[in-house]
């Protein structure tokens, strides 16, 4: 015995503490030499053994149930798709949701050079892509996006538009792959389009850690009156993203990404360098992802020492107001300035461009060195409801997001939030958000804070939006919590993330969140992408209890900031993490059809005790409250884990010792606590 063990101690040491459990279970079961097999063993102990015993059926049964457990313990429980397994296979991600050792990425570095043409409301450009392929793989073609191919006709969309809005979506000029010029008639052999990529076939392959150089120019019209996340906005004012041809991420999971982009799922992209141009009219700011490099040459002289004190100043600056319009060209008198941006490592660029916004700055620092500064800026029409508050309220979820949930400070050097003055609605790209204009305080901070909160997932966590949308959707719901009711005493944010969740939990259209995003047609996109990933989030932070979770959390974001991380591998993190298992957690939540559902079973009340049967109805586990109203008016509140649950039984008693009064009535369950069927919450003594 003693000499086998000797053979397997790395093993026994990494094994899962919960499958050693379970052998000293079975083993004492079994009686193995009258006593428990395992005790405590501390992992740097090579030894494991136990005592003598004459049945070799014995010791056979225990040595299977060992390497069994060991099995179990280096693998999921749950379902994991064929592809995903392929990948843990291949040592680029592993069942403890670390990065596996042959993980790999690629990327591209971009130089765009762009005219935007405000009276006609055109774009034109060129751009220098060379393309990185760091993976093993040899590539015979590359795929391209052309993204504002949604409004052509015969593209495919997730809803149906008016013939009259469509047009000719992206005009490509020229594509010289190296030195070689493609041929881009119909009849082409270099190139196929679907509805919104383009395939480039590679006469020369592109080998594994080679590059490839890609010059494309294009032109489309930026959109004024089907404004999908992105568009001209009238007057002068626009928000200009998804706008040049971009690599598609070729991964370890799918290969090229051919998902073609229909308009509700989002967006997928790997992690790249831009150096950018933007040639505008004189009197048009342009604010764009990264770095703006010759701020002093564009700007008027008091705009620009406006804007270098706001990146400094705790208080807010007001760069531009509608005075200084009023004083004569906010930029250079030049007819015509050429905006200098450049990124490092991001996923996407976008820029927003206006000739009489106000521009509002303030900024804070971030980080445990405190040298960071962050720039917290708004661009807004002037007679937007609330947004010369949202400098400061941007920089509230800057400090939040860095020093609270997640907890990780802010890399980028600003934050710009653009409003469009639509009623509602945001959408997000790196270091800059273009936002609606809602009409309360609450809803105002909850959008600011909601897409700001999308600078951590998908932007620092590079995840699969098209294929995970909760991935970033839920935390970016998530994370506002705080932020607003801190904000806003009187409002109660996560009312309404339970109740949205509960009206179209377990309807027949609502699918589990690991099913692929963009499978996803209807209304219910949101019940899967936003609210019911939400208040998962929510009930296992209340699970582990909020260190753990913010530990487990920032475990997840340290392993996979600036790479592609899955689902997987932020299951399989958090169990890491927490040294537990949590698949009974994950199943229910992310992978099964159902809703949650609690209900108030039985009441009974003698001499000694009341006793209330709780029942879990729907198979989704919640936490537990309990309500106990008594005739006199009085109440009681008995509050239980969703780990009551987790054993898998469906119903549990509260014994609570007689109290000199009777019950009037029970009720399981709070306004912050989903749940699909109310009526069966409360229990009514007759």
């Amino acid at each position: 015995c003693e000499s086998f063990f000797q053979l397997v101690p790395l093993f026994l040491r990494e094994s899962n503490l919960l499958i050693i459990n379970f052998i000293q279970k079975i083993a004492s079961h079994l009686n193995i030499g009258g006593q428990a097999v395992i005790k405590n063993i501390p992992r740097n102990d090579s030894r494991f053994c136990f005592p003598k015993t004459n049945s070799v059926f014995v010791y056979t049964v225990f040595i299977l149930l060992l390497f069994s457990g060991l099995i179990i313990s280096q693998n999921s429980h749950l379902y994991v798709p064929l592809n995903i397994q392929k990948t843990i296979e291949k040592k680029t991600r592993s069942y403890t949701g670390e990065p596996g050792v042959n993980y790999w990425q690629n990327g591209s570095d971009y130089k765009i050079k762009a005219e935007v043409l405000p009276d006609s409301s055109y774009l034109i450009g060129n751009e220098i892509i060379t393309y990185h392929n760091n993976s093993p793989d040899t590539l015979n073609k590359i795929v391209m996006r052309l993204y504002q191919d949604i409004t052509k006709k015969g593209a495919l969309r997730d809803w149906y538009i008016s013939p009259h809005l469509l047009n000719d979506g992206v005009k490509i000029d020229y594509i010289i792959v190296e030195n070689d010029t493609l041929d881009l008639s119909e009849s082409s052999k270099d190139i196929s389009r679907s509805s919104t990529n383009i395939f480039l076939r590679l006469k020369n392959k592109l080998l594994p850690n080679t590059n490839v150089k890609i010059k494309v120019g294009w032109q489309f019209k930026i959109p004024t009156i089907l404004k999908i996340r992105m568009g001209n906005y009238g007057n002068g004012n626009m928000f200009v993203s998804y706008w040049y041809p971009q690599i598609s991420v070729y991964d370890d999971i799918d290969g090229w990404d051919v998902i073609d982009y229909e308009g509700i799922v989002e967006f997928y992209n790997d992690f790249s360098n831009y150096d950018v141009e933007i040639k505008l009219p004189k009197g048009f700011i342009t604010w764009a992802t990264g770095t703006l490099q010759n701020a002093k040459e564009v700007l008027r002289k008091d705009i620009y020492e406006k804007y270098e004190l706001a990146k400094k100043s705790d208080e807010t600056i007001k760069i531009i107001t509608q005075e200084d319009y009023k004083k004569g060209v906010v930029t250079s008198e030049n007819d015509f300035n050429v905006w200098k941006f450049n990124a490092k490592n991001v996923t996407d660029f976008s820029f927003a461009i206006s000739n009489s916004y106000n521009w509002y700055g303030t900024s804070t620092v971030v980080g445990k060195e405190k040298k960071h500064r962050v720039l917290t800026d708004v661009v807004y029409q002037d007679s937007a409801f609330y947004w010369d508050k949202g400098a400061q309220i941007s920089k509230i979820a800057i400090n939040y997001l860095s020093n609270e949930l997640p907890g990780y400070p802010y890399p980028y050097p600003h934050i710009t939030s653009f409003c469009n003055g639509n009623r509602s609605g945001g959408m997000e790209t790196p270091m800059m958000t273009n936002d609606g204009e809602p009409k309360s305080i609450a809803s105002i901070v909850g959008l600011l804070s909601h897409e700001i909160s999308h600078s951590y997932f998908p932007f620092i966590m590079g995840t699969n939006e098209k294929k995970y949308a909760w991935m970033d959707e839920g935390w970016a719901s998530y994370f506002p919590r705080e932020i607003v009711d801190r904000y806003v005493p009187t409002h109660d944010y996560w009312t309404g993330k339970a109740t949205a969740y509960s009206r179209n939990a377990g309807k027949e259209s609502e699918l589990p969140p690991i099913v692929p995003s963009y499978t996803y047609k209807g209304i219910y996109y949101r019940t899967g992408f936003y609210n019911r990933p939400t208040n998962a989030y929510r009930e296992l932070e209340i699970l582990l209890g909020r260190d753990l979770f913010k530990k487990a959390l920032l475990e997840y974001m340290k392993r996979w900031n600036g790479k592609h991380p899955i689902p997987y591998d932020f299951f399989f993190t958090f169990n890491d993490v927490t040294n537990e298992d949590l698949t009974w957690f994950w199943k229910p939540w992310f992978f099964e059809f159902g809703y949650p559902d609690l209900a108030i079973e039985n009441v009974k009340q003698n001499d000694n005790q009341i006793s209330i049967k709780v029942a879990k109805i729907g198979n989704i586990p919640t936490r537990v409250e309990v309500t106990i109203t008594f005739e006199d008016g009085t109440e009681e509140i008995v509050r239980k884990s969703v780990r009551v649950w987790q054993d898998g039984k469906n119903s549990f008693e509260i014994i609570i010792p007689y109290k000199n009064k009777k019950v009037k009535s029970v009720t399981v369950g709070n306004k912050h606590i989903p749940d699909a069927v109310k009526e069966n919450n409360t229990f009514i003594i007759k």
